[in-house]
């Protein structure tokens, strides 16, 4: 006969379906932020139902979850008509995420100093080759999703429980707006930031690392109040087929 706490330890057992459930919400969930992170959804974009599902081989059910969640961390908004939408940043909501960004980044990236071994600055150094080749290619979406893995990797050192969800929630807002960052010709991309983050890494300088943060940061929001005119940027990623979501 099973016993009270046999009983108790059924229950707990999660079924099948609700294990495979839990990994299809978890599968779009990753899949959404990193497209938001990386600036691979736009600013203004209608996010379909449909096509996210369709693309991740699922049903809507869980997309729709996700994308709630989403709108409560303020990384999506929903409209009046009830679909929802990437949200468009006021130069004020932009100048106030990064200006965050700058405290909680900086304070980050000056942690992560303590924990920055061989294996650490070699990995960045990598990352930072790889994205210097895809500006020189023009490679829109890998300038974008090598930028936002060098921030991170850098990040994940400081080893903070608390500051990298934070970190990671300013990310979810600001990220849609990166792409227009590589839209202004006076302003280029060319990493020289990383470069001097990783002379200081290997100089075990936190303060000039995290000055250096900070001035990439800078530079990139003053790229970002600069253009003028977003006409065709969404042509950048129409034939990327991980994130072509828009109606």
């Amino acid at each position: 006969m099973a016993t009270g706490a046999d009983k108790l330890k059924g229950k707990e057992k999660k079924s099948p379906v609700k294990r495979e459930r839990g990994h299809v919400h978890e599968q779009v969930l990753q899949y959404m932020r990193r497209g938001l992170m990386v600036g691979a959804f736009l600013p203004g974009q209608v996010m379909s139902l449909r096509k996210v599902a369709a693309s991740l081989g699922t049903s809507p059910m869980p997309v729709r979850e996700v994308m709630s969640r989403l709108v409560a961390a303020n990384a999506l908004e929903e409209t009046e008509s009830g679909s929802v939408k990437v949200p468009r940043l006021s130069i004020e909501k932009l100048s106030d995420l990064f200006a965050v960004r700058e405290l909680l980044e900086g304070s980050a990236a000056e942690l992560a100093v303590k924990n920055a071994n061989a294996a650490l600055i070699s990995e960045l150094s990598a990352v930072n080759k790889a994205l210097i080749q895809a500006i020189n290619k023009r490679n829109i979406l890998d300038c974008l999703s090598l930028n936002q893995k060098f921030h991170f990797d850098l990040y994940a050192a400081s080893k903070s429980e608390v500051l990298l969800p934070l970190i990671e929630s300013l990310w979810l807002q600001c990220g849609p707006t990166m792409y227009m960052s590589l839209l202004v010709p006076s302003m280029p991309w060319d990493a020289s930031a990383h470069r001097v983050i990783l002379q200081e890494l290997k100089a075990s300088n936190a303060g000039g690392v995290k000055r250096a943060i900070i001035t990439d940061i800078r530079n990139t929001k003053q790229a970002l109040i600069t253009v003028k005119s977003t006409h065709g940027a969404e042509l950048l990623f129409a034939n990327n087929p991980l994130f072509e979501f828009s109606n």
